[in-house]
């Protein structure tokens, strides 16, 4: 019986691990010659049912960032990047909502990242297809 214990439990491990994938990002982004500070960015999983939020940070002063995150899951993830920010926008109601796909091989099926998705240095002044207006974030 001990052994039966131990070797269920060791099968749950194995697929457990199998199952967790990981992800992350890291990057800058500016605003026209200025590091653009306290944006916030967010790691979404877009693939089955509910959005799953993997992580979220805000850019530092120098408007760096790092984000990783994971997820157990059976099928791939499709994983986009959201950068909330008030950067070209004119009124300040509310924040511009900019989304950016992840490439697949960039995620990994291990519980910590592999591969880094270098996101370089990217200006926010650019206005990006499919953008959108974000007050709750």
């Amino acid at each position: 019986m001990r052994c039966e214990s131990v070797l269920l439990i060791a099968c749950i491990s194995v697929a457990s691990a199998f199952l967790q994938q990981s992800v992350g990002v890291r990057g800058r982004l500016v605003c026209g010659d200025q590091p653009l500070s306290g944006a916030t960015l967010k790691l979404i999983n877009e693939k089955f049912g509910p959005n799953n939020q993997l992580a979220a940070t805000k850019t530092d002063v120098f408007g760096n960032y790092v984000l990783s995150g994971g997820i157990g899951q059976i099928f791939g993830l499709d994983i986009k990047m959201k950068i909330y920010t008030s950067c070209n926008k004119a009124v300040m109601l509310c924040d511009r909502e900019i989304t950016l796909g992840i490439p697949g091989n960039f995620v990994t099926r291990t519980d910590r990242v592999v591969n880094w998705f270098n996101g370089g240095v990217l200006n926010m002044q650019f206005k990006f297809k499919d953008e959108e207006t974000s007050c709750l974030h």
